[in-house]
């Protein structure tokens, strides 16, 4: 039953309404007051009391009031509820489809209101609810699977999940959760309805699973208004600056988008307007810009869309190198023209190409030096090149013409006499093609064109290392581009001219490709020969919002040919040096326009912003605050003393019971207080540990067994004295008091408010140490920026070896505990807390390996610890201690003789 946007649970309870006249009638039905006439003879009677009272209607207001109330407790017992969303009418329970996938980021804000709208609807329907997923997770060491179903589980469960939900940077797996949910059958006997939040994107394995789930219960899609389908593909250097292009759906009216250029800082150096038309699903734009400032960039971003599809990074292909070309002083630009033409033209979109001297290109700080045949002025340049290979340089080095042989000083193989050539003494049947490039090669990946032929090459000798040198051969297997590091530098040599007598290869677009594959390794590198371009770990990865954070352990190295983003492989960068590259997700996104056919009985709806009011709390509110009114009401119409009215007896009653009801709850809060007092002062007379309250009973009484364990280890092992821990909240309690507090994580752990936040952030700055304790050896940085979000956390790094918190005490090399895993710490502490670190992060579960045998219960039996292991966690927390409670102490006593002496004692 709806009236405008107004639902009723329970309308039955509506009928209700129809004792309404029977109420007013029974109100009303008093006989009127009797009409007092004056009668002198009545003064005889003065002074008498009369036993009878007079009856008198009530006065219409409180008819009225009455019935009002009664009408409001009526509407409260019927469950009103305002812009209620029905998702389903089915019994049973539901099932919620999250898309969590790479295309949900840009309208992740609209996709968490539907959550809250469909857990808002189970709460009042009382149903159950189950919770899959639609994005891949990594498992184990090297594999990857599809997160578990939760559920089924209440809603008020259901909304302390959906706060940990977030997209992930890459393609869902829908034939996986297809697959789950036929392996939960008894999962599938008790839903009532399925709820899907998604876009009508088509993608692999998306209408099988809509098929599959139609077979089980009713669907219902929930979209947004908009789809966000954009992605930036692409994005090159030209002469003029750069060129981009995006990938996105179809549109029916023109579009304008704002990009957004930003350097290693964040910062935003370019706003460029994009106007996208109708009816097209690839947008190109030219951006011009000088050459520094397309240096800075290191990455591109759409303004208002947080994706990952939507950022594209640059790494460090994307510097521009400066690149000289050896010629002599007598050369002239038309001979430069004529000569390095197709050379000029392979490079120069990509770098800062200069034609000068070898002494002059020297002096410039050249990143790569090209010569063709021998080298100009190498005589009187040669210790100055042998610095500059030294330093990191990359000297190309390119054949001559027929009348010059290439000398052999800076060459990365040993060159036979003579030159083979088609037709020559040593001459070839026919010219020669190129054969596949080898993966050790930066080249690997780049198709060969059929038309590229060589005519003529430099042989080079069968060292025992020429295949380890090779870059590229030809199909006899002889070398035409062979590479060797010479120092920290690396020399290259293509065993043909730069022009196209010897070889096609240059005037194609195979020697475009090749220099842009050579341009990004002109800088020192500590890689090996051998994993050149093989193994790249990663940088910094994108989450699903398209933010870089620091990768953690589940993330693999990245490897040739690229793989498509995943669990494993994230978008980001990876790689060090020169050898950084930008693994960016749009360049894997295609058909962003094709639209998916859903089956016909799946309903489509959209996501509104009209949020579900119950109004039953509303109605008893109002019938109370309209009892409260006619009580008063009451009391001013019919005030007499107390000797003479019964009734004012009664309400005086009331009001005596209400005034001592106040009272004692004020009391109860006096000594609630008072109590609380009482423990901040035992707390501020005697030193003690503390732990937050996760309010998940058995982390609560594992980091309470903890504490007490190593509290008991300090007592007897030192001169600590501490009282036992305390379980503090940061919302009610004063932090101050506690020199270390221990903060162990929990799923589902809600951030703090901003009251807390304050609080925890004064902690820190006036030089209390919080131990962060993550119990699973890893960290996922989303979760944690979440909890640690509005807290002044400073930047953290793994300890050293050398700490002073491993020297303390006991001397330790590492922070011991449950597990092995290394400790995070500040990694520059403020020097105004005399260097202490404030805040300490790690997964190594503490508490479990704290506690003392007699702190053992069933549920926190950890056997999995070893007597010397739990050892070494004691004397770790030891130290722990002394650090905090003597910070840099140990530290000085290190320095010692040398403060001393500075001292002059």
């Amino acid at each position: 039953m709806n009236l405008a946007a107004i639902t009723f649970l329970y309308p039955a309870m509506l009928a209700g309404l129809l004792v309404l006249p029977i109420v007013w009638l029974i109100i009303r039905s008093a006989p009127r007051a009797p009409k007092q006439i004056v009668f002198p003879a009545a003064r005889l009677l003065r002074g008498l009391r009369a036993n009878r009272r007079d009856m008198q209607r009530a006065p219409i207001w409180q008819t009225i009031l009455r019935c009002l109330i009664l009408t409001m407790l009526i509407l409260a017992a019927s469950r009103p509820v305002l812009n209620r969303s029905e998702f389903s009418q089915n019994e049973g329970a539901l099932l919620v489809i999250a898309d969590n996938s790479w295309s949900s980021a840009a309208n992740w804000t609209e996709y968490r209101t539907g959550l809250r709208q469909i857990i808002n609807q189970a709460r009042l329907d009382l149903r159950s609810i189950y919770i899959a997923q639609t994005a891949p997770e990594a498992s184990g060491a090297t594999t990857t699977r599809l997160p578990d179903i939760i559920g089924p589980v209440s809603p008020h469960e259901a909304e302390r999940f959906i706060d940990r939900l977030h997209p992930r940077p890459w393609a869902p797996d829908y034939a996986a959760l297809s697959n789950q949910i036929a392996d939960h059958q008894y999962m599938a006997n008790s839903i009532g309805s399925i709820l899907w939040l998604t876009d009508n994107m088509e993608q692999s394995g998306k209408a099988d699973l809509a098929n599959d789930l139609a077979t089980i219960a009713p669907i219902t899609v929930l979209g947004t208004n908009r789809d966000n389908r954009i992605a930036v593909q692409s994005l090159i250097r030209n002469r003029t600056g750069l060129g981009i292009t995006l990938t996105h759906q179809n549109i029916d009216a023109p579009r304008e988008i704002v990009l957004l250029a930003r350097n290693e800082r964040g910062q935003v150096l370019l706003r460029h307007k994009v106007k996208i038309v109708p009816t097209a699903n690839r947008t190109a734009a030219e951006i011009p810009l000088p050459s520094d400032i397309t240096n800075s960039i290191q990455s591109i971003g759409i303004e208002g869309i947080e994706s990952a599809a939507t950022v594209f990074q640059t790494g460090a292909r994307w510097q521009q190198r400066k690149v000289g070309v050896i010629v002599s002083s007598g050369d002239s630009p038309v001979l430069l023209s004529d000569r390095y033409f197709f050379l000029d033209r392979a490079i120069s979109p990509y770098a800062d190409v200069t034609y000068a001297p070898l002494g002059k290109l020297l002096e410039s700080g050249m990143d790569i030096l090209v010569a063709a045949g021998p080298i100009s002025g190498l005589g009187s340049q040669y210790n100055a090149l042998e610095r500059w290979l030294r330093d990191g340089g990359m000297l190309v080095r390119f054949a001559g013409d027929s009348t010059t042989e290439v000398e052999p000083e800076f060459l990365p193989v040993t060159l036979r006499l003579g030159n083979r050539d088609f037709g020559g003494s040593m001459s070839w049947e026919k010219p020669k093609r190129l054969l596949a490039f080898p993966e050790t090669s930066p080249f690997s990946g780049i198709t060969i064109p059929e038309e590229i032929t060589v005519n003529r090459q430099l042989l080079a000798e069968p060292d025992p290392d020429i295949v380890a040198k090779t870059w590229a051969r030809l199909t006899d297997g002889t070398p035409l581009v062979t590479s060797a590091p010479r120092n920290a530098g690396r020399i290259i040599l293509f065993h043909v001219t730069p022009w196209a007598d010897w070889s096609n290869l240059p005037m194609s677009g195979l020697f475009v490709e090749i220099w842009q594959r050579l341009l990004p390794l002109a800088s020192p590198s500590d890689r090996s020969d051998a994993e050149l371009q093989t193994s790249l770990p990663p940088q910094a990865v994108l989450d699903g919002f398209g933010r870089a954070h620091q990768p953690d352990a589940t993330i693999l190295p990245l490897r040739m040919p690229l793989p498509v983003p995943g669990p494993r492989h994230p978008p980001g960068i990876y790689g060090e040096n020169g050898q950084a590259i930008a693994f960016n997700l749009g360049s894997f996104l295609e058909n962003l326009d094709h639209q998916i056919r859903w089956p016909s009985d799946v309903t489509t709806r959209q996501i509104t912003n009209q949020d579900q009011i119950d109004l039953a709390a509303m109605c008893l509110m109002a019938a109370m605050l309209l009892l409260i009114f006619d009580g008063v009401a009451l009391i001013l119409v019919h005030h007499v003393s107390l000797r003479r009215s019964r009734r004012s007896d009664a309400l005086t009653s009331v009001l005596m019971i209400a005034f001592i009801g106040t009272a004692a709850t004020a009391m109860t809060v006096g000594t609630s207080d008072s109590a609380q007092a009482v423990e901040t002062q035992a707390a501020a007379l005697q030193p003690r540990l503390a732990y937050l309250k996760t309010d998940v009973a058995p982390i609560d009484r594992l980091s309470q067994s903890g504490l007490a364990g190593l509290t008991e280890i300090l007592r007897r092992r030192s001169a600590a004295d501490l009282a036992p821990a305390d379980a503090i909240d940061p919302e009610a309690d004063d932090l101050s008091f506690y020199p270390l507090i221990y903060w162990p994580l929990v799923d589902g752990q809600q951030p703090f408010s901003e009251f807390a936040q304050t609080r925890i952030n004064r902690y820190l700055d006036s030089g209390g140490m919080i131990l962060i304790d993550s119990r699973d050896q890893e960290v996922e940085p989303a979760r944690l920026r979440r909890l640690l979000a509005g807290l002044e956390i400073p930047i953290l790094d793994k300890a050293p070896g050398d700490h002073i918190l491993f020297r303390s005490f006991y001397l330790l090399d590492h922070a011991y505990g449950r597990f092995a895993a290394p400790l995070w710490l500040d990694a520059r502490p403020d020097q105004r807390l005399d260097g202490v670190a404030s805040v300490l992060f790690g997964g190594n579960d503490w508490a479990s390996a704290w506690m003392l045998e007699e702190g053992h219960t069933p549920e926190n039996r950890t056997d999995d610890i070893s007597p010397r292991q739990r050892e070494m966690a004691w004397r770790f927390g030891v130290n722990l201690v002394m650090y905090a409670l003597t910070g840099s102490y140990k530290g000085d006593q290190v320095h010692l003789p040398a403060i001393l002496e500075r001292l002059g004692r």
